[in-house]
């Protein structure tokens, strides 16, 4: 059996090579998709947990701090009960002109330097003067370039990555007042405070969120795309057995003659059906091999954050393989149907 199946492939190599190459780049854009909805999970991980908050005391009825325009009083920090320290940030969405004459869609974060709320400095006493700005590598500028964020020119300082939220829309990182001159026109107001170190207990009128509420509303405006994202995967995955099944399918159809002999010598029906499905499985795991190397190649081309996590390239192989066996049912079902009879036939 293992002769023949070897023996076939290589004689129909052309054939054999455009399922693996079809099925291939169908199985890489499978991986692009599902690294899609890894990372949008990966930045409102990355963004929530590098805030290193505890608890976010927000007003009333707002279901997360970045997907709502409410603001309050920075001073509320001050009237949290329980918290062993309170920060108030600022958090909007605005569009930066870069110093080229491009236009780019921001999320402007406002906190103070050095202390809670800080995803970029941490825990370090660090000035940053009004007019600096930390950015995102995805903005596109280098440290020591320009941004002008609604008339107020801000110079890069630093150039952080990870820092995205919202499908890759980059983060900018300001100090709290100029954050507050720029979303309220210098007005003392926050969009949430941030609490650790205790049980923070709200002040009437306003709520806790905890990390795990802010990372699913962070998520909640994307639920589009990701339904999207998953329905074209599956539909991946549906034209990989469809390509590598009709090669499948055209091999079985053009050896109907040599699988009546086979079965007209006493050869075992089996072995036949084995030959077909070992073919289909061998093109879906180089197509699997393949498709992986491509979806490496083409991560870093994609405007969106592509997470593809070590999990999907292990589970790729085994999806691979029931793709191949199930590729091959039409193939096998065709061959153990045909007649001895037609070994001795002229046709």
């Amino acid at each position: 059996m293992w002769t023949i199946t070897l023996r076939d492939l290589q004689f129909r190599r052309r054939q054999f090579a455009i399922a693996v190459v079809g099925a291939g780049l169908a199985f890489a854009l499978a991986l692009i998709m599902t690294g899609m909805s890894a990372g949008f999970r990966h930045e409102a991980r990355e963004v929530v947990g590098a805030m290193g908050a505890e608890t976010w005391v927000v007003p009333n009825g707002v279901t997360g701090p970045f997907t709502s325009e409410s603001s309050m009083p920075a001073a509320t920090a001050r009237q949290i009960r329980g918290a062993g320290e309170a920060q108030p940030i600022v958090d909007f969405g605005h569009v930066a002109h870069l110093s080229g004459g491009d236009q780019r869609n921001i999320n402007v974060i406002g906190h103070s330097i050095g202390a809670l709320g800080d995803p970029v400095w941490g825990r370090r006493p660090v000035t940053l003067p009004r007019g600096q700005a930390v950015v995102d590598e995805r903005l596109g500028v280098d440290a020591g370039d320009t941004i002008t964020i609604a008339a107020r020119r801000l110079r890069v300082v630093r150039v952080t990555r990870d820092r995205t939220f919202f499908a890759g829309t980059p983060l900018v990182f300001v100090s709290l007042e100029q954050a507050q001159d720029i979303a309220f026109a210098g007005r003392p107001l926050a969009t949430a405070i941030l609490t650790r170190s205790g049980p923070a207990q709200a002040p009437p009128g306003f709520t806790t969120l905890s990390d795990d509420q802010v990372r699913a509303d962070l998520l909640q405006p994307l639920d589009g795309a990701v339904g999207s994202i998953d329905m074209t995967r599956a539909l991946m995955w549906i034209l990989a057995v469809v390509v590598i099944g009709a090669v499948t399918y055209l091999s079985a159809l053009e050896r109907l003659r040599d699988f009546a002999v086979l079965k007209a010598v006493g050869g075992s029906g089996r072995n036949l059906v084995l030959s077909l499905a070992v073919q289909a499985v061998i093109a879906a795991l180089l197509a699997a091999l393949l498709g992986a190397a491509v979806a490496q190649a083409l991560k870093p081309t994609f405007p969106l954050p592509v997470v593809i996590e070590p999990s999907a390239y292990v589970g790729l192989p085994i999806a691979a393989f029931a793709i191949g066996v199930a590729a091959s049912l039409a193939a096998m079902r065709r061959a153990t149907k045909v007649d001895p009879a037609l070994a001795f036939s002229g046709a």
